[in-house]
């Protein structure tokens, strides 16, 4: 199928447009979260896990700990494995021919009109979910191994040294678990914008700049 000089012009002014603007915003909150931690929601929800993992630690509160990172550890478990079934849902619409034709020609308002492009689309959708299961499975094990830093017995002969390293131990497994979660959760947040690109550029656009407005709200609230 011949393609023309507009068609093309116009998804990839679209298209680079939407890609930019998502990858744009990750690379300066990255920035944010190295430099200036304060400023965003991880940064601080950080600083408020290792208070928390300090408190329960010092008063020995073991259900609390226990509780508080099983409900955790449920969350990231659902949402991996509902990264996965969407994964492979996707996978299996996209090797489905009349589907994503379809869509393009019900939805399709601009760009290029193409079933191998529609299927290279589709494939890094399903990638981008599995990104997220890898994510949360490492949530899962990074939030396991904190339960087990913040239950160790205390030791009589131990110093305090030792007790501040065992802290900062646990802080930071439940930070890289924190880590990994927010980026399943990103995942999420971007694999919108990309299937609403199976539509048309203008659509992942529209989707991009939406997201990111919402991302930004996020990352930058109170929560």
């Amino acid at each position: 199928m011949l393609i023309a000089d507009s068609d093309l012009t116009l998804e990839l002014a679209l298209s680079g447009s939407a890609g930019g603007l998502l990858i744009g915003y990750h690379l300066i909150h990255l920035l944010e979260v190295r430099y200036w931690p304060a400023r965003t929601s991880l940064g601080r929800n950080n600083r408020a896990r290792a208070r928390w993992a300090s408190h329960v630690m010092a008063r020995g509160a073991d259900i609390l700990a226990v509780q508080t990172l099983r409900n955790w550890t449920m969350a990231a478990t659902f949402l991996a494995s509902t990264a996965i079934v969407i994964g492979l849902g996707i996978l299996s619409f996209a090797l489905t021919y009349e589907g994503l034709d379809q869509l393009n020609n019900i939805f399709h308002l601009a760009g290029i009109r193409s079933h191998k492009l529609a299927v290279i689309k589709a494939l890094l959708i399903v990638l981008v979910f599995l990104i997220a299961f890898v994510s949360f499975s490492l949530c899962v094990r990074f939030y396991n191994h904190a339960a087990f830093l913040l239950n160790l017995p205390r030791d009589d002969q131990s110093d305090d040294q030792t007790l501040v390293l065992d802290a900062d131990a646990a802080i930071r497994a439940l930070s890289r678990g924190a880590s990994a979660y927010n980026l399943g959760m990103r995942c999420y947040y971007v694999a919108i914008p990309l299937a609403l690109w199976l539509l048309g550029p203008i659509w992942f656009l529209a989707g991009a700049l939406v997201m990111t407005m919402l991302i930004y709200r996020l990352d930058h609230g109170l929560g």
